[in-house]
Order: C-alpha cells, then sequence, then structure tokens
C-alpha cells in the first residue's frame, strides 16, 4: 500500500503543550490551586508577551509533573516570611524541599527589548511624517567592543534611555521627504545613543521582527548577566525557608541560549557558559540546588522531525543530597515539548496562540493501492472551512499538495463510500477525518 504522508502546517496554538494538554493540567492541578493562584496562570497564559506566557506553561507543567511524582503544595505559607515559594514537595527529595520556578529568554540579554524599544520610536515618528510611512522600515543596530577591567565586553550601539532629539528627527523627515521609497538609499542614524542603518523594505515589517544585530546574547560577566540575577530573585523568594529545608530553583528554557547551550565554553574565555553561571550562583548562595530543563532535539539539523524531549541538568551545593532519579522522573512525567525554547518564543512573538484564530493543523494522508482507498484530512481545518472561517483556496492549499483530492478521486471514477473520525490525542490541537473511497459504476464508465 502506498502512504502519502503531507507535512502538518502549524498555526495558532500554545508554543510549548498543546491548548489541551494544558486545560487537563489545570483540570488535574484545580484542588492544588487556589483561585488567586488559578487565575494568575490563566492570565499570564493569555498574555501577549512570551516570557509571560511561556513562564506561566512551563510553571503549570513542573507543577504538574512534580504532582506526578511525589506530594506537592502550592505556595506554601512561611513560618517568619511573606514570600511564598512556587511549591513544598514532601517527597520529592530525602528532605522537605522548597521549590521555585523561573523560566529564562534571551530578551534582555540579546538587547532586544533596547533595540525593540528605539525602532518603534522610530517607526512612530515615521508614522507621524508620513502615513505608513515607518511599515516598511528594518533596523540594522551595531555594535562596539572594548575591554574594560580586564573583561571584554561588546554593546549594541543603543542605550536603553535612547530618544529621538531635534537632529536625530531632522535626518528622518529629509530622508522620508525627498525621494521615494524606492530610491531611498539607507539612512544611519548615529549619535552617542544610537548607530543603526535604517533601510526600506519591499513589504511591511512586523514590529519586534522589524530589526537585527550581529551581537549574538553572550554573557561576559560571571553576575551582570539575565540568569544570575533571575537565580538572585528566586533565592530572596527562598529566603525564609526553615533551615533544616532544601531550597531548589527549577528553571525552563523560554528562548535562552545560556540554557539551551549550557555548557558551551569559550576558549578564548571571553563570555561566560550557563554552567559557569549557576556554579558560580551556587557557591554564593544559601540555595542547595538548581535543576535546569531544556527542549532538546536529537538531531544536527534544526528543520529535522527529530522527536523532542526534555534535557536535565542538575547542580548541586556539596554534600547536598538530592535524588537524580526523581528529577529525571519528572522530566519522564513533563509532556513533550512541541519545540525548542528559542522557537517557541518566536512563535508566540508572532501571535500564534489565540483559539479563535486559525488553528494547528495536522498533515493529510493517503493512502492507495488496497480497497477502500483512504484519505486523512484535518478535522480542524474541516471544520473551519464548514464555517466559513476559511476560504475554499485555503482549505484545498492547506488541505491537498496536488489540486483538490476530493475532485481527482471523482475524476478517477472513486466516490466517498465512509467517513469516520480518528482522535489525535491530547498533545494535538487537531484530529483526523479519514474519508474512505471506493470504485463505483456511478463515476466512471461502464465495462
Amino acid at each position: 500500500m502506498l502512504s502519502l504522508i503531507r507535512k502538518a502546517i502549524l498555526l495558532n496554538a500554545m508554543p510549548v503543550f498543546t491548548r489541551r494538554r494544558l486545560q487537563k493540567m489545570l483540570d488535574d492541578m484545580r484542588p492544588l490551586l487556589h483561585t488567586a493562584k488559578r487565575n494568575d496562570i490563566l492570565g499570564r497564559l493569555s498574555d501577549s508577551r512570551p516570557e509571560q506566557a511561556l513562564g506561566a506553561e512551563m510553571e503549570l507543567g513542573l507543577l504538574w509533573a512534580i504532582k506526578q511524582v511525589a506530594d506537592v503544595e502550592i505556595e506554601p505559607l512561611l513560618p517568619h516570611s511573606s514570600s511564598k515559594p512556587e511549591a513544598l514537595s514532601t517527597g520529592l527529595f530525602e528532605k522537605l524541599s522548597y521549590i521555585e520556578i523561573a523560566t529564562l529568554s534571551d530578551g534582555r540579554l540579546s538587547g532586544e527589548e533596547v533595540m525593540h524599544r528605539a525602532a518603534h520610536k522610530i517607526v512612530a515618528y515615521a508614522n507621524s511624517i508620513k502615513k505608513r510611512g515607518g511599515a516598511n522600515l528594518y533596523f540594522t543596530f551595531n555594535e562596539t567592543s572594548s575591554w574594560e577591567n580586564n573583561v571584554y565586553t561588546r554593546k549594541h550601539r543603543v542605550t536603553p534611555g535612547f530618544e529621538l532629539d531635534q537632529p536625530l528627527k531632522d535626518q528622518i523627515f529629509a530622508w522620508l521627504k525627498n525621494s521615494s521609497d524606492s530610491e531611498k538609499i539607507p539612512l544611519r542614524l548615529q549619535n552617542e545613543h544610537i548607530d543603526v542603518l535604517i533601510e526600506v523594505r519591499s513589504h511591511p515589517q512586523k514590529q519586534g521582527f522589524n530589526f537585527f544585530s550581529s551581537l549574538p546574547p553572550l554573557a561576559h560577566d560571571i553576575e551582570d548577566n539575565p540568569l544570575f540575577s533571575r537565580l538572585k530573585d528566586k533565592a530572596d523568594q527562598l529566603s525564609g525557608v526553615p533551615k533544616d529545608a532544601l531550597k531548589v530553583i527549577f528553571v525552563a528554557d523560554g528562548g535562552s541560549r545560556l540554557l539551551r547551550r549550557l555548557d558551551r565554553r569559550d576558549p578564548m574565555k571571553l563570555y561566560k557558559s550557563g554552567t559557569e553561571i549557576i556554579r558560580h550562583f551556587l557557591n554564593k548562595s544559601s540555595v542547595h540546588a538548581v535543576c535546569v530543563f531544556s527542549p532538546s532535539r536529537q538531531s544536527f539539523f534544526p528543520s529535522s522531525s527529530a522527536t523532542l524531549h526534555w534535557q536535565v541538568w542538575l547542580f548541586c551545593q556539596e554534600n547536598c543530597i538530592v535524588d537524580e532519579d526523581k528529577i529525571e522522573r519528572v522530566a519522564e512525567k513533563l509532556p513533550s515539548p512541541r519545540f525548542e525554547g528559542y522557537q517557541a518564543r518566536s512563535l508566540h512573538k508572532q501571535g500564534l496562540f489565540n483559539p479563535s484564530e486559525a488553528g494547528w493543523y495536522l498533515g493529510s494522508e493517503i493512502a492507495t493501492g488496497g480497497i477502500p482507498e483512504t484519505m486523512k484530512i484535518s478535522s480542524r481545518l474541516l471544520h473551519e472551512y464548514l464555517a466559513g472561517k476559511i476560504s475554499p483556496e485555503q482549505f484545498e492549499r492547506f488541505a491537498f499538495a496536488q489540486g483538490n483530492e476530493f475532485r481527482l478521486w471523482l475524476e478517477g471514477g472513486y466516490t466517498l463510500r465512509n467517513a469516520r473520525f480518528e482522535s489525535a490525542g491530547i498533545d494535538e490541537d487537531d484530529d483526523y477525518v479519514i474519508f474512505e473511497f471506493v470504485p463505483d459504476p456511478a463515476a466512471s464508465p461502464l465495462k
């Protein structure tokens, strides 16, 4: 039997876990989540900011996974502190364990937030000069490098407090007014607060994706970096934990190069690895253990369809008793990630998460050579077509690779004999409708 499998078309859903899986975890955790905590998680899951939404996904997922392995209490009260750690577990490790959960991205380390802010200000000013004058603008930020106190640093040439002064405004005004878009040469804006090359692209540029820098998100200082800062913040949340209990921080990769390439070392020793930062933090902290969870693909090729799994690293203080097997069990219970951290963050930045928009479509599959011959297509895709949410052209493009397969079956002398539903399970946000076709004299010449 010949089987043709079409590649899935991925549109709107939650980036790390499916919406079905998230709802199942919310339902399972309902007895443990007080109303305020549940509302907090729900609010962050719906947040348009990746750091909030991915953080909520990972917090819910890790709390749910811990619950599958050991007893867990959400936001326990501490004897002499007003802070509330994320969780308390009496069976995860040999000692009573208080747990904080953090999700880290490259937003601050990459300079993305500062560049986005500057680009947004310039686009807004361009729009004030000319309707949609900033829509097609694309920004390339330059960088500078230097040695400071025997430490090599590379920085974006844009400051966090950048504002458009009058000379910069005059340059932008003249550039936009004096020639057509097709004739514009790139404009370089440069002063003590910014050095950026602005060009006009042929198509509108999506906000948040309209800038570039060659500077990778690297940590040049062992403490002045987002990973150390986040760990320190979480350690403060655990400051009131009783002395005879363990303090543990779970850190999830929500688009962080430091966590994705945790042990990657620099032979020139110009930047610090995630491993170095975490070990330095533990040496200076009363936290007993840090556990990192990062989606990993067992392939050298990013486009590979190799299954993703959770890569887990455990860092402990000396003489700290932490059961690695329990951590591995938590990782095994955690539902498989759908994307690597940086991919999930990029998808969320593009707004691909709204359940009222187009769905996640499973790929079509055709099996020929037997009777009946079958075709499987996305049930969500079919439903959206019947509901009028997508056009016949969109349905045909998403469902078929070579023209309208229903028409091809009919022209080949086959008619539809049966249709049935096939569930794809909780870790897909779609299912299948299976159509069966058989040769039929009603659609073919008589013999």
